[in-house]
């Protein structure tokens, strides 16, 4: 089955200057993507060329296997976006603006507007004008037009700004429950990971113009482990490690020992491997997100080990 969205060697560059960088990824459908990263990383500029709105230096975005660059209008009917933060007539009604968009999307709102309205809890302010809703009510209300023309991928650019804890958690139930219901794919961006690591599948930290994929929720529960090496020989052990098929994202930890992700059942070919570097020591550990990007934000922020 073919991704919902695949990005594929992605580049954007401004006077020469790279802001994005071969960033590539995929979302498979029903599951959600968050991609972190520092104010001013390129979040804003990467959701921006996959909507569309900016043209990529090079680089190729497929939405439902319809290429952007040249299909535009027809990609996007497949995508529901909000990109930075929503914006209201403080004198309409959330209906009224619901209805309005509708009309521009030209569909019929009351095919999709009850199971919309009720999936997002909106029923008890619909009909306020907006000028009395909270921050909350008014993110609700954008996400309530993306989704009314049916898309199979919602793009939200920092959707949690500005939320206090209880709308935090009102959100990440939203998200959880569309997902299902709905069945479509979601693209997350964030500078905070703890905000969205709850309800995403997997995640990318873009950085320095590129983009690493770390680990998600499912790299918990799957039969992938953590291990930390010490060995005599480190280089040369890191250098074995990256030759492997079987071990995955192999790199310096703590500066004198190496971590990686391998699954259990390849242990035995491990231990013959690093019988050559002369192993001190291995211990498997629990996968902690945070503690891998705060780990990869920290050696950015060193020069690198």
């Amino acid at each position: 089955m073919k991704p919902v969205l695949a990005v594929n060697q992605l580049t954007k560059k401004m006077n020469k200057e790279p802001i994005i960088r071969s960033v590539s990824f995929s979302i498979e459908r029903g599951t959600v993507f968050g991609l972190i990263g520092e104010n001013g990383a390129g979040k804003t500029t990467t959701l921006g060329m996959i909507c569309g709105l900016i043209i990529p230096t090079s680089g190729s975005i497929y939405i439902e296997g319809i290429p952007v660059r040249s299909q535009r209008k027809h990609a996007l009917r497949h995508v529901g976006a909000l990109i930075e933060e929503p914006h209201f007539y403080k004198y309409l009604t959330g209906m009224e603006h619901l209805l309005y968009g509708s009309r521009l999307y030209g569909i019929d709102a009351n095919e999709r507007l009850d199971e919309v309205l009720s999936l997002l809890k909106m029923r008890s302010f619909i009909h306020k004008k907006v000028g009395h809703y909270s921050l909350g009510m008014k993110k609700r209300l954008a996400i309530a037009q993306c989704l009314l023309h049916r898309p199979s991928l919602l793009i939200l650019d920092e959707p949690t700004n500005g939320l206090d804890p209880s709308a935090m958690i009102e959100f990440r139930e939203i998200i959880q429950s569309i997902t299902t219901n709905f069945e479509l794919s979601v693209l997350i961006s964030s500078h905070h990971l703890k905000e969205i690591e709850p309800i995403c599948d997997q995640f990318g930290l873009l950085q320095d113009a590129e983009l690493t994929l770390l680990g998600g929720n499912s790299t918990r529960s799957s039969n992938s482990v953590v291990f930390v090496i010490e060995a005599k020989e480190l280089d040369k052990a890191l250098a074995l490690l990256q030759q492997q098929t079987y071990i995955f994202e192999p790199r310096l930890y703590h500066h004198d020992k190496i971590m990686f992700k391998m699954d259990r059942s390849h242990y035995s070919s491990l231990l013959m491997l690093l019988s050559q570097v002369g192993v001190l020591s291995i211990k498997e550990k629990s996968f902690d997100l945070e503690e891998a990007y705060l780990e990869m934000t920290r050696t950015a922020e060193g020069g690198g080990s």
